[in-house]
């Protein structure tokens, strides 16, 4: 067998052993040997790479291993770097070649690893994408919580993004707060009200929420306090957990970083003034403004307290009946029997508490 020797070596600021946060945004040179330099023809046509490279200074392996949840598995169904051939496996992003210097991010290698192999990544691979999809149905967020793990904010936030519309502070806020509530917590969310968050206001902030903590208003993990507080609590089932406040100077650190953005939103959000030319700058702004604030330390934005929380009990499952009146399927505590007939409460002209841009109030 041919003994292994490195093609190059990666040089970055990673140096010390420690779990790789952030790796998107982490740039990495890959310093190809002179020896090797002629295979590098063409490769800058390439966008992203897969880098076979060294666990040079690993410990030894087990079999099976914690992973980044808490989890545990087999070394083989993780990417622990504890390995028994040592070996790892990244696909980077390809920024820049500079002769035989390779400028790549998303790295997750310590600074003097040794790179053994570099291959364009063939994503033809997944053209087929319901078999894609079939990996990920019994896990449909683990790549956020991967992102989680990793406090990959940037990633969170473009993709809380999809949800709420556009970016903003608020957005950027909830995203943050999340993920610090998630990171202390260790729990995964299923969906199945075990992990639960508890929300303060309506406001962008709660979108965050919901997208990094999976507890929304449709699998009844989110509770909504109509307090008008930037604030939220990650808790188990028995209310114990962390609850998560913005500071109170928070407007004032974005209006110092982002002077524009206090004046364009009281111009186009508060006095409505949606003149095209307005609104981009806005737009524009509030973005910046948004994944501005993931670079402030996170202890110069918020306040955290331990906290023990009032739960309720597990949303009931209750009947489904049909109304004599409009002949629409209502749950059955929505309705009321008269004169021996099923009457939803929509019919009966009942008036129930609702939540809107004003808060929870009755009709």
């Amino acid at each position: 067998m041919t003994t292994k020797v490195p093609i190059a070596f990666v040089k970055n600021n990673l140096k010390e052993k420690a779990f790789v946060k952030n790796a998107e945004q982490i740039i990495s040179e890959i310093v190809v040997d002179d020896h090797f330099a002629d295979g590098l023809f063409r490769i800058e046509e390439q966008k992203f790479l897969d880098v076979i490279f060294g666990f040079d200074r690993s410990d030894d392996y087990q079999l099976v291993t914690r992973i980044f949840n808490g989890e545990t598995r087999g070394v083989f169904a993780s990417r622990s770097p504890h390995r028994p051939n040592g070996m790892g496996i990244t696909t980077v992003y390809l920024r820049e070649r500079k002769g035989n210097v390779l400028i790549v991010s998303g790295l997750d290698a310590l600074d003097g690893t040794p790179v053994y192999d570099l291959k364009p990544t063939d994503f033809s691979f997944y053209r087929n994408l319901e078999a894609v999809d079939d990996s990920t149905l019994s896990r449909p967020r683990f790549n956020i919580e991967k992102h989680i793990s990793r406090s990959e904010s940037r990633a969170l936030l473009q993709q809380a993004g999809q949800l709420h519309g556009h970016y903003c502070p608020g957005l950027a806020l909830g995203v943050l707060a999340a993920m610090h509530g998630m990171e202390q917590f260790r729990h995964l969310s299923d969906g199945m009200e075990d992990l639960l968050a508890i929300v303060e206001t309506n406001n962008c902030f709660s979108d965050g929420v919901q997208y990094v903590t999976g507890c929304t208003f449709g699998n009844n993990a989110l509770i909504f306090k109509d307090y008008g507080k930037n604030a939220v609590a990650i808790c188990d089932r028995e209310g114990k957990g962390f609850r998560i406040r913005a500071r109170n100077d928070m407007r004032a650190v974005v209006d110092q970083l982002f002077p524009e953005f206090n004046r364009l939103f009281e111009k186009v959000v508060v006095k409505r003034d949606h003149r095209p030319e307005f609104k981009q700058k806005f737009r524009d702004i509030s973005q910046k403004a948004s994944f501005g604030l993931l670079d402030i330390p996170f202890d110069d934005l918020f306040e955290v307290k331990e906290t023990k929380a009032t739960i309720p009990d597990y949303a009931p499952i209750e009947q489904s009946l049909v109304c004599e009146k409009c002949g629409e399927m209502f749950m059955a505590s929505r309705g009321h029997k008269q004169n021996d007939v099923v009457i939803c409460n929509s019919c009966l002209d009942i008036r129930h508490p609702f939540l809107d841009g004003y808060g929870i109030h009755c009709s």
